[in-house]
């Protein structure tokens, strides 16, 4: 395993000895492990916000993209089992190598973690002399401040409810809202797969999330804490509830909305399962007592699947109750509300 300047010396001394580019010897590496040749120019700019310039650069890693269960990451040695095993436990995803020369892998840390050099680059244009004291601090800037006429502007309320009218259109189980440095991101999560919908500047993604918090009835002062809330909302006259949670995120909130249909009143007949399965599950809905407990990945059908079994079970002689919310059933099944 190669760390740190060791792995630039040895992969300099094998392209000078065997006369080879930092390009073929990438692809030599590559087709050796049988992985891919890392393009670090079409790097999700959003991958970068689950590993630490620390642990990027002690590794000598450069992160690509990522998913809900993988993380791509740019090496230039991918026997690197502690990196692995750092990456995994920092993202809580399975770590992917691509190969890559320490060399571009250098380069490309040093555009996304230190801007101090585009600053200089920018600043060798200029002739004027600047000196350090220039401009002096007067107050230290806090988190920024948003009135709540401004989370009320007709232009903040059109862009949030075309994110949330978009991500309905498109099918997305769930719209991720996720701060960057200069711009944020707008993803929305289709078919399991999360994909990316917009960027937005920061400015402008702060006021969709005060929105946002607005709409689900959330503290819009506190950004230091996670809260969560809901919402219901009304598409092309159907019927969507929102679940929504905040996080902070590095002086500013990331977002995430669960995007419920409550107008589907699927059955378990509805739902394709298979008969034997079938016959298992409603057998266990005849008990009068127990714990039936339903697990798989986002969008895999939990909350679907939970709502038919009511739905059979509310033939009006019993009575349902939703602790979280503290109200009592005793209706048909076709009026069983999807965001209780």
């Amino acid at each position: 395993m190669l760390a740190g300047s060791g792995a630039q010396d040895a992969w300099s001394e094998v392209t000078r000895a065997y006369k080879l580019s930092d390009h073929q010897l990438a692809g030599l590496v590559a087709e050796y492990f049988r992985l891919n040749v890392a393009d670090l120019a079409k790097a999700d700019p959003n991958a970068s916000l689950l590993i630490s310039e620390t642990m990027a650069r002690k590794h000598r890693v450069f992160p690509l993209y990522e998913d809900d269960r993988t993380f791509v990451v740019a090496t230039c040695d991918p026997t690197n089992v502690e990196a692995e095993r750092a990456i995994g436990f920092s993202t809580g995803r399975t770590p992917l190598f691509e190969v890559a020369s320490p060399g571009a892998i250098q380069d490309a840390l040093d555009d996304r973690f230190s801007p101090e050099k585009a600053v200089d680059a920018l600043l060798g244009g200029l002739t004027d002399d600047i000196s350090e004291d220039a401009v002096t601090l007067v107050e230290e800037m806090g988190p920024e401040s948003i009135s709540e006429d401004e989370i009320s502007a007709t232009p903040v309320v059109k862009l949030t409810n075309l994110i949330i009218r978009d991500a309905i259109t498109q099918g997305a189980s769930d719209i991720h809202i996720e701060p960057g440095r200069k711009l944020g991101a707008v993803r929305y999560r289709v078919d399991g797969v999360l994909r990316k919908h917009m960027d937005l500047p920061m400015a402008a993604l702060n006021r969709i999330i005060f929105r946002i918090k607005v709409l689900a009835k959330l503290d819009i002062a506190d950004r230091l804490r996670p809260q969560d809330g809901k919402a219901r909302v009304q598409v092309k006259s159907r019927g969507y509830d929102l679940r929504v949670s905040t996080l902070p995120a590095g002086g500013a909130e990331k977002c995430v909305i669960r995007v419920l249909d409550s107008s589907a009143s699927l059955s378990l007949d509805d739902l394709e399962i298979p008969k034997i399965e079938l016959e298992r599950l409603r057998e266990l809905l005849t008990h009068r007592d127990g714990v039936v407990i339903v697990t798989g990945p986002t969008g895999s059908g939990k909350t679907t699947t939970l709502y038919g079994a009511l739905r059979e079970l509310a033939d009006g002689k019993v009575n349902i109750m939703f602790p979280s919310r503290g109200v009592e059933w005793a209706s048909p099944a076709s009026q069983i509300p999807a965001s209780a």
